[in-house]
């Protein structure tokens, strides 16, 4: 289910995100692109925190922005993963109104054991691929940037279905990708990814209190 979204709250976000990008526009240089990224970015991952079905649209406008500013970055790792951001979204969306029994909207779930050593094998499978086509095309940091691509990848794929552990890898991820932007000059989405780190550690506890009540027997049936 779509939780009801609080709209002076997503106006306050959206406002604050408008003039935190403005003001590291201003401190840190960048081009428009990376402000409407940041912007956006910041709109689509408190959507997701609050699970609210209108993150997927924003999100698909935040992916092919940015698809366009990691190419001027030469980050061609996380270029690519827009392009999966991008249908990994449109797929997400329909999961999320339709993925549940009999069609019904997905409800929060978790991983299993067995999940978790699939995840690890996945990450270990994705960088051996990854990584000697990113260091042949003279990637940033390849090792780096393929690592973190393929941990984005696979933690948007649990988003797609609601898993609870989605926000581990974000979190993860987002510790990562701050020094590596700063390193490619890229300070505004240093500083997106910040606040992602911040809503990402939202959302787990967020999406966890929802759980445990999904999960928890009514008092008449204990």
């Amino acid at each position: 289910m779509s939780r009801k979204l609080n709209l002076p709250v997503l106006l306050l976000v959206s406002v604050a995100a408008v003039l935190v990008g403005l003001f590291l526009r201003w401190r840190f240089g960048g081009d428009w692109f990376e402000f409407a990224g940041f912007v956006t970015g910041v709109v689509a991952v408190y959507l997701v925190a609050k699970e609210h079905i209108f993150n997927w649209p924003i999100g698909l406008i935040n992916v092919s922005i940015y698809a366009y500013v990691f190419f001027q970055s030469r980050l061609y790792a996380d270029m690519s993963l827009q392009f999966f951001f991008f249908a990994l979204g449109v797929h997400g969306w329909y999961q999320w109104l339709r993925g549940g029994t009999q069609n019904s909207a997905l409800t929060i779930s978790r991983l299993t054991r067995n999940h978790w050593l699939g995840v690890i094998g996945a990450v270990v499978v994705g960088v051996a691929i990854y990584y000697p086509i990113i260091h042949h095309f003279n990637g940033a940091a390849p090792f780096v940037d393929s690592t973190l691509t393929v941990i984005s990848i696979i933690a948007q794929a649990l988003l797609n279905r609601k898993k609870l552990e989605n926000w581990i890898l974000w979190i993860i991820v987002d510790i990562a990708y701050i020094p590596l932007y700063i390193s490619r000059g890229l300070y505004s989405t240093a500083v997106l990814y910040g606040l992602l780190l911040t809503i990402a550690i939202a959302g787990l506890v967020g999406w966890k209190r929802t759980y445990d009540a999904s999960v928890a027997l009514p008092p008449a049936a204990a």
